[in-house]
């Protein structure tokens, strides 16, 4: 399994082409603020695009966003090196222009009919989403009614997708690689990991004694010296996305203590060896709210954290001795059930579309 996208083949006239299967599904590739007045350039699975707001942006948000291929059917041009006007996008070559449902006028040719590959595109939880036109496929939302925006951040990593899927669902690694959240690699025997396998989905869920931190961060996080730290996450597979629960519990009462986190992590192969992740981070507003939900210390504290560990994750992924997808002859552990069933899964139902949605079953044993 080699994780690479097929390469893009485009019609001369530009009217259609084939797509790899993972642009079947929603995607986010840009924060909202990252798509301003020109055009911005994404990659996805290999694919360029071209994503534009056809409409202006209202002060508050909104609007429409469109996107087409990052190549003009007249002469090959960067569409994204053009401009926006009167919602379509314009080419910087001959000043052809696309609309969002990619039919094109030329100034030169007023009577002609051109067309170029138009995707699905919309802006929700403050990112901007894209896909392939026309597929059925639900919105992965992101669930955080109740909590407070800590952060919204876009990372690459220079590793195919499933090693850095692997390293985001097993905590084998958060003793070593971790600053602050995880689990004493000397006490990882004592953490409990169990992995639920359905269908389209793998849940892991990790409890035991929280690594030691600093005092300042416990007292940040409101939990007692003898807490268990849980990390209780749900992956699935269209798109690729994780949702962290994060959260400790007094080990002596079995009650929960200190603040909730709830994180969402959309892994998204720009290329076979590059792997982008869209980051939502989220805090319990209630928690928060002791304080005020815009407070000038706890918000920036915790982003802070986020992103530290985020990089930590990335420098390591990108330091393997072995970036090779092939995971046949690894010596495994109790840890890796999950990845291996993600992986199973990437391969199933992710790298084959909406064909591999509609096909998943029950799991075999895995």
């Amino acid at each position: 399994m080699t994780g690479s996208a097929p390469a893009l083949r485009v019609a001369p006239s530009g009217a259609s082409a084939e797509l790899p299967a993972e642009l079947d599904f929603w995607h986010p590739v840009l924060r909202s603020e990252e798509l301003e007045e020109r055009p911005a350039r994404v990659r996805v699975a290999g694919v360029d695009l071209a994503v534009f707001r056809s409409e202006p942006r209202p002060r508050h948000g909104g609007g429409r966003v469109a996107a087409v291929l990052d190549r003009c059917p007249h002469r090959g041009a960067s569409l994204s090196g053009g401009a926006v006007k009167d919602g379509c996008v314009v080419c910087p070559y001959h000043g052809w222009s696309w609309a969002a449902d990619g039919r094109g006028r030329s100034p030169g040719n007023p009577e002609g009919s051109f067309r170029t590959v138009a995707f699905d595109a919309l802006e929700s939880d403050g990112a901007v989403w894209i896909k392939r036109a026309g597929t059925a496929v639900p919105f992965p939302r992101v669930d955080a009614a109740g909590f407070l925006e800590i952060a919204r951040m876009r990372v690459r990593v220079r590793a195919p997708l499933e090693l850095v899927l692997d390293n985001f669902i097993e905590v084998e690694h958060t003793g070593k690689v971790h600053y602050v959240l995880g689990y004493d690699t000397e006490r990882m025997d004592e953490v409990i990991c169990r992995t639920e396998v359905s269908a389209q989905a793998v849940r892991v869920y990790n409890q035991g004694p929280q690594k030691p931190m600093p005092w300042i961060l416990r007292r940040l996080f409101r939990y007692p010296p003898n807490a268990h730290f849980v990390d209780d996450w749900t992956t699935t597979f269209a798109p690729v996305r994780s949702v962290y629960d994060q959260y400790w519990i007094d080990h002596t009462t079995g009650e929960r203590a200190g603040d909730y986190l709830r994180n969402t992590v959309f892994f998204t192969p720009i290329e076979a060896s590059l792997t982008e992740l869209f980051v939502f981070l989220h805090a319990e507003a209630t928690a928060w709210g002791r304080l005020g939900l815009n407070s000038l210390a706890l918000k920036p504290i915790t982003a802070w954290l986020g992103k530290l560990e985020v990089g930590a994750d990335v420098k390591m992924i990108e330091g393997l001795a072995d970036k090779s997808t092939e995971i046949r002859g690894n010596q495994l552990g109790r840890f890796d059930k999950g990845p291996l069933a993600a992986r199973n899964r990437v391969r199933s139902i992710y790298r084959r579309g909406v064909a591999g949605l509609d096909a998943a079953r029950e799991p075999v044993e895995e």
